[in-house]
């Protein structure tokens, strides 16, 4: 099962995402779960960097899968519109994450975490 965890700063938007494990919803090369949660996560970290102008902090296990971190740190940003632009941008993945989840709960969890 993939795990998703969306977490949230004081201000209350989502300034990171963990993803953990495999959905293994189907053979390899085939499971549309993971092939759908790698395209919405890369996507954002892409987006990031190339839409929004900003650095996230990425940690990921390129041998073995099953690990994506991403954490935006909001302070470092100088630009408002790149602010505007990175939350809408985390908002997004996650909104998209929990609406796979809601037709794949098999084979993914989302958790949002507000405690920060």
């Amino acid at each position: 099962m993939i795990k998703a965890v969306f977490k949230c700063n004081p201000q209350g938007n989502i300034s990171s995402f963990k993803i953990t494990g495999h959905a293994q919803s189907g053979p390899y090369g085939q499971d549309i779960v993971c092939s759908a949660v790698s395209a919405i996560s890369i996507g954002t970290i892409n987006s990031l960097q190339d839409v929004a102008g900003v650095q996230p902090q990425v940690q990921m296990n390129n041998e073995m899968g099953g690990y994506l971190e991403c954490q935006v740190n909001y302070s470092d940003i100088k630009e408002h519109d790149q602010v505007v632009a990175a939350v809408t941008l985390m908002d997004s993945c996650y909104q998209i994450s929990t609406s796979i989840a809601a037709n794949y709960s098999d084979f993914i969890q989302i958790t949002l975490d507000k405690s920060a």
